[in-house]
């Protein structure tokens, strides 16, 4: 007979750590169960994988539990310091323990599916790591904590089957970094990625005396904007990460729930008005300027210069991140220890070839792929006849779910675009926003209107999930999703997550008494109820899409 727990969380990472902690903390009795496929707790910073030179973007005092501070003198970090990864490590090995999650955690395990049992619960296939073998464990409730950073896409270059040399995403690479660095046969390694994870490769391999050949593809979104943690605004020092949490400064990014501080107007007129837009524009392009004056990104050399970002700081999102090395990475850079190649990879070649679209070549003793990180979760939902209704990315929506979808963000990307005529000249988006404004009727061509009631569709369907946690449509309150979007505030962001997902799943939270993200949602919110439509699957389009436009050179 299958183990049966109250409540079970996949994922052991700063997430999930807190959603058991707060979880149990209001429903001491709980029957709680912690599963997760490392071999240490922590998630991206479970021991393992840690690799030379990590350290977090945040500077101590930013990266802390509320109720369990980062002292300097329990963990031996510093003031004004980016922390260690070990360090965190240990910082959150020391927050389970405290609040007695460890026993209540059971490693290497490997949720591969989730099935939705009648009448609610769910049904979990669970792979040992250890020993190799599957087991199934039923619970209540459900939290998925896994993250959007625990598995790399699978490297795709043709050829990759041929060649000779070690060839790893950079989920390999951070496990068996300090192998790597110690292997006097390996000198000459190539890096392919323009992400954060990329810098800290080429940082790590660089500082670790390798020779690097850094490849970002010529056709992609290029390298990401990496700034230091205090930069200048004119005569003004500034911690960067509390300057992007200041509510002044927040009014100057478009924002769909924005409204919410009590300061509609004010964003009102910066959006929506031609002068409030020209001094939004302008504040944006000041503070990319002074980004690449202080790091020098046109004033080091060519090859410097080719890593500069493509667009302006306000289309990356989370994909700005922080200079936190030991060394200087643009110096490496301009010294020759780093090359760069912004070319594209062709394929790969019997023996150590590096093939380009040119037509040149690179030969290397090592290739690292830091392309990319799976946005979907790691487990299978079943049954999938209810994929729309629990928001999970799919390809098995109904002809009518498919319909009722497009309709909602179709609406939402007008509401959008209205709001913040700004975001309809991001990069890319220009097309798509005049097609969006200024609509023309499609008719169905005969073979779409032939189409079968159920289909696949072409493309994973995004995550569609209220608040980015719950599901559209779950009468059962049985599963939230937690860490699903990405932030500059990881363990406040948690923390809240945590609070909000225990109300939903145990009927504390009522979608009656909740504000509607859309300014033009509210009016009719009761008229929605009354009729039965969901009224949160236009608030899930809303939030959908907003990511979408607002940040789309990021992750």
């Amino acid at each position: 007979m299958a183990a049966h727990y109250d409540v079970i969380i996949v994922g052991a990472g700063p997430q999930g750590l807190v959603a058991a902690k707060t979880y149990l903390q209001l429903s001491p009795a709980t029957n709680l169960r912690i599963l997760d496929s490392n071999k240490t707790l922590g998630g991206v910073w479970a021991k393992e994988n840690i690799y030379p030179g990590l350290k977090t973007n945040n500077l101590l005092g930013m990266l802390e539990f509320t109720d369990f501070p980062m002292r300097p003198d329990a963990f031996g970090v510093k003031e004004g310091e980016h922390i260690a990864g070990e360090k965190v490590y240990e910082y959150l090995r020391a927050y389970a323990e405290k609040f007695e999650l460890v026993q209540r955690l059971d490693v290497r395990k490997d949720v591969l599916s989730a099935e939705h049992l009648p009448g609610g619960g769910w049904k979990l296939g669970v792979r040992d790591l250890s020993t190799g073998g599957t087991t199934f464990v039923t619970c209540g409730k459900l939290l998925v904590a896994t993250g959007m950073t625990s598995r790399p896409l699978p490297i795709s270059i043709p050829g990759a089957h041929q060649f000779a040399r070690p060839l790893m995403t950079f989920g390999e690479f951070r496990q068996r970094s300090w192998g790597i660095l110690d292997d006097k046969a390996i000198n000459h390694i190539a890096v392919i990625g323009g992400s954060k994870a990329a810098f800290d490769a080429v940082s790590a391999l660089t500082m670790g005396g390798k020779r690097v050949t850094w490849i970002i593809k010529a056709s992609g979104y290029g390298p990401v904007w990496m700034v230091p943690a205090h930069i200048y605004m004119g005569p003004l020092k500034c911690w960067l990460e509390k300057l992007v949490t200041l509510r002044l400064l927040t009014w100057f990014s478009p924002c769909v729930w924005g409204h919410a501080d009590g300061f509609g107007t004010v964003r009102e007129w910066l959006h929506g008005t031609g002068a409030g837009r020209w001094v939004v524009k302008n504040f944006w392009g000041k503070l990319t300027g002074d980004v690449v004056t202080q790091t020098k990104l046109v004033t080091k050399g060519e090859e410097v210069k080719k890593l500069h970002p493509h667009e302006g700081a306000e289309w990356y999102g989370t994909g700005v991140s922080i200079l936190n090395y030991e060394g200087d990475i643009y110096d490496m850079v301009q010294q020759g220890k780093v090359k760069i190649l912004r070319k594209d990879v062709e394929c790969l070649e019997d023996g150590n070839g590096i093939k380009f679209t040119d037509g040149t070549k690179e030969h290397v003793d090592m290739l690292i792929c830091s392309t990319g990180w799976k946005w979907t979760s790691g487990m299978e939902f079943y049954p999938k006849e209810e994929h729309a209704q629990l928001g999970v990315p799919s390809v098995d929506y109904s002809r009518s779910q498919k319909e009722q979808w497009d309709k909602l963000e179709a609406k939402a990307d007008v509401e959008i675009l209205e709001r913040f005529p700004m975001l309809a000249e991001g990069p890319g988006l220009e097309k798509d926003a005049q097609t969006i404004l200024y609509p023309k009727h499609k008719k169905l061509t005969k073979k779409e209107e032939a189409e079968p009631g159920h289909q696949k569709l072409e493309k994973l369907t995004p995550w569609r999930l209220f608040r980015g946690i719950a599901p559209p449509d779950n009468p059962y309150r049985d599963i939230a999703f937690l860490g699903m979007m990405m932030s500059l505030q990881t363990l406040t962001r948690s923390e809240i997550v945590s609070l909000w997902s225990y109300a939903y799943l145990n009927d504390k939270l009522s979608p009656e008494g909740m504000t509607s993200l859309s300014v033009r949602a509210n009016e009719d919110l009761n008229s929605r109820q009354s009729t039965g439509q969901n009224p949160w699957l236009y608030d899930i389009a809303l939030f959908s899409r907003f990511g979408r436009w607002r940040y789309p050179m990021g992750y």
